[in-house]
C-alpha cells in the first residue's frame, strides 16, 4: 500500500507545474549572478570561490522543496480530506510513509543534479575533497529542511503558512555557508559529521511526524 501511496503522490506533484518552478530558480540566479561578476570583473574574482558557489548552489535547493512538504499534510487538511483519508482502508502509517517517500528525494535529487553540473562545468578549479564535502552538506540541508518541513506541515492548517514557516531557515542556512564555508570544505569530518547529526535529526522527526499523523 505505500507504493501505491507513492505512486499516486508523485502523480499529483507530476501535474502541478508550480512546484518545479522553485527548483529552477536558484540555478538560474547564481548561474546570472556569477556570469555578471565575471564580465564586469574578470574571471579573476571567482578563483578559489568554486567550492563555495557548489555549496551554496545545494543549500539554496534544499529549501526549494518545502511547497511539496508543506502540501502533503497541510494541503491535506485545508482541502478537508486529510479526515477522508484517515478514515480510508489504508493504514496510517502506510499514507505517512508515501506521503513521505513521495517529497524526500526532490530536493535531495535536484541539489545533487545542480552540484554535479556545476561541477562539471569548474572541474578544473574543484577537488575532490572540496566536492564530496560540498555535497554531503547540501545532502544535510536537504535531510533537515524536509524534516523541519514535514513538522511543520503536520501542525499548520494551510499550505502558506506551512510553506512560509518552512522558509525562514533560509537565513540561517545562507549565513552558516556564508561565515562557515572554508572550514567546512576544508575536509570531509565536517561534512560526515553534519550529515550523521541530519540523518539522526531527520530519522527522529519521521518518528515523531508518523506518531502525529496516526493519533490525528
Amino acid at each position: 500500500m505505500i507504493l501505491h501511496v507513492l505512486k499516486h503522490e508523485l502523480r499529483l506533484i507530476f501535474r502541478e507545474p508550480r512546484f518545479w518552478i522553485p527548483f529552477v530558480i536558484p540555478p538560474v540566479l547564481l548561474a546570472a549572478s556569477q556570469g555578471i561578476a565575471v564580465s564586469r570583473y574578470g574571471g579573476q574574482i571567482m578563483q578559489g570561490m568554486e567550492g563555495y558557489m557548489m555549496l551554496l548552489l545545494g543549500c539554496l535547493m534544499a529549501p526549494m522543496g518545502a511547497p511539496l512538504a508543506a502540501d502533503s499534510f497541510a494541503g491535506e487538511r485545508e482541502r478537508n480530506s486529510l479526515e477522508l483519508l484517515q478514515l480510508s482502508p489504508v493504514k496510517p502509517a502506510d499514507l505517512f510513509w508515501g506521503k513521505l517517500l513521495a517529497v524526500l528525494p526532490f530536493s535531495v535529487i535536484f541539489s545533487l543534479l545542480a552540484q554535479l553540473a556545476y561541477l562539471a562545468a569548474h572541474a578544473d578549479a574543484v577537488d575532490g575533497t572540496t566536492a564530496c564535502a560540498a555535497i554531503l552538506g547540501a545532502v544535510s540541508a536537504c535531510l533537515l529542511i524536509n524534516a523541519f518541513s514535514l513538522l511543520l506541515s503536520l501542525k499548520s492548517k494551510t499550505v502558506r503558512s506551512a510553506t512560509q514557516g518552512s522558509l525562514f531557515l533560509i537565513v540561517p542556512l545562507l549565513l552558516l555557508v556564508q561565515f562557515g564555508y572554508q572550514e567546512f570544505l576544508n575536509g570531509l569530518v565536517m561534512p560526515v559529521l553534519a550529515l550523521i547529526i541530519s540523518l539522526v535529526v531527520c530519522i527522529a522527526a519521521t518518528v515523531v511526524g508518523m506518531r502525529k499523523f496516526i493519533s490525528l
